[in-house]
């Protein structure tokens, strides 16, 4: 079966023909919401292009990221296996391509089938140990090194060099003001590593992107090969 999702691409042809019927691709726009807190998790949703954000709401409305999951695996896999209601907000962070599944048709296969069982349980650990590498990150490591990991880590979820965001919401996710965020791009345009398109960032250059991240780029990449098999930049 030939899929850009890494999970999708994954099953075996028992479990794929058993959901085949049930997968829907579909086209998300930017902002999209998957889930509220407290919301039935009735779909999971398997990236393919786009790049979905998970988010903390706190009672005062703002939000912090605590995810961000593309081609390499889906979201809402945990409540879906337990029929858990959602405790986060998921919405589309970059628009694309997401294929959608009844959350109680994999609930279903997985009792059935425990490759896939495993699989699922695999692809939940990883997101985990990114949503935890994210917090170590964001604590440790100066935003220029963030934003260079985020800007890595988006081109290899949508297999493009143009990443579609603005520089505000790129201030959003690594939490900082957009003045900020526009000095640094503005120094990696200098530099000739990126070029800044109306809400759009091209890499031109991704050694130069590599030489400037932080190490966490590096363990989420190792965290996905020893837990799948397979690091988010895999084609």
């Amino acid at each position: 079966m030939e899929s850009r999702n890494h999970i999708l691409r994954a099953l075996s042809r028992t479990d794929f023909e058993a959901l085949a019927p049930q997968l829907v691709t579909l086209a998300v726009a930017g902002g999209e919401v998957m889930y509220e807190p407290e919301y039935e998790i009735d779909w999971v949703w398997f990236p393919i292009t786009a790049v979905l954000s998970v988010v903390t709401v706190m009672s005062d409305g703002r939000t912090v990221e605590s995810d961000t999951v593309g081609r390499e695996s889906a979201v809402g896999i945990l409540a879906a296996l337990g029929n858990a209601v959602s405790t986060s907000r998921t919405f589309t962070q970059i628009p694309g391509e997401a294929v959608r599944l009844p959350a109680l048709a994999l609930r279903r296969q997985a009792a059935a089938s425990a490759r896939l069982r495993t699989l699922l349980m695999r692809h939940a650990l990883a997101n985990l140990a990114v949503a935890h590498q994210s917090v170590a990150c964001n604590a440790l490591h100066d935003v220029g090194a963030r934003i260079c990991r985020w800007l890595l880590m988006s081109q290899d979820r949508t297999a493009s060099n143009m990443v579609r965001l603005t520089q505000e919401y790129l201030a959003f996710m690594v939490g900082v003001q957009r003045t900020t965020v526009t000095r640094l791009l503005a120094d990696l345009a200098a530099k000739g590593v990126i070029a800044k398109h109306r809400g759009r960032i091209e890499i031109l250059d991704r050694p130069g992107l590599e030489a400037r991240v932080c190490e966490c780029y590096g363990t989420v990449q190792a965290n996905f090969e020893r837990l799948i098999g397979e690091a988010p930049l895999a084609s």
